[in-house]
């Protein structure tokens, strides 16, 4: 029966869970959603399997680990992944970038304890969408040119180290909104369409918006758009 699956949903797994979870989704042949959330933060799980789910496309992984498991970057049927409480020391954009179908990139919640995020040219040439929110020790993103061509919304929120405006957004043509929420305030002034230095970075993104959380409510915002280019 476990064979047939094609969505499997763990949680509260533990370290010692780990080996037992490896082999018994190696024999789901027809998995194609994952999603696995350790039962805190900071507790560690090995998610290296012997061979990949091959025909997985939407992986969800709320879990501390050493490094990105080495089959993800093997996965040529992934549209989706969502990274959180990772804390990977190394940057997984670098073995992510050459997915070929992938469409939507999440990393929440410290995913990366890193400082550099780097979009490498040539990488991530299908991704429609991209989230990042809540990476506390990130202070640098960087967007090469001929990266993330394809790519048509940014949702950034909640990195306070990060006090501008990736300069490589001015080569996303297919750009259609960005959203900042709770980033520093040096970065919001430097977008603002009068006076900010930045501005011409993302004027030809379609709409732009500030928005700071201002509670108590999960949705209670106050939000502003910046009008750019028609």
């Amino acid at each position: 029966m476990l064979r047939q699956l094609r969505r499997l949903g763990v949680r509260r797994v533990r370290r010692e869970h780990g080996n037992a979870l490896c082999a018994a989704i190696v024999e789901m042949k027809h998995l194609e959603n994952l999603n696995i959330t350790t039962i805190t933060a900071d507790e560690t799980i090995n998610l290296n399997f012997v061979s990949s789910p091959t025909q997985l496309q939407r992986l969800h992984l709320k879990a501390k680990l050493d490094t990105l498991p080495d089959w993800v970057p093997k996965l040529e049927y992934l549209v989706e992944i969502k990274l959180a409480l990772s804390k990977l020391k190394d940057d997984p954009l670098k073995s992510l970038k050459d997915l070929p179908n992938l469409l939507k990139l999440s990393m929440w919640d410290n995913a990366y304890d890193g400082e550099i995020l780097n979009f490498q040219n040539g990488g991530f040439l299908k991704l429609k969408k991209l989230n990042l929110s809540r990476l506390n020790r990130v202070n640098s993103i960087i967007i090469d040119k001929g990266a993330l061509l394809s790519l048509e919304n940014i949702l950034m929120g909640k990195i306070p180290q990060v006090k501008e405006v990736p300069s490589g957004i001015k080569h996303l043509d297919n750009l259609k909104d960005i959203i900042f929420t709770d980033m520093a305030a040096e970065l919001s002034e430097s977008i603002d369409p009068d006076k900010g230095q930045h501005y011409w970075i993302i004027k030809h993104v379609p709409f732009v918006f500030i928005r700071h959380w201002i509670g108590p409510n999960l949705l209670d915002f106050d939000s502003h758009a910046i009008h750019s280019s028609s």
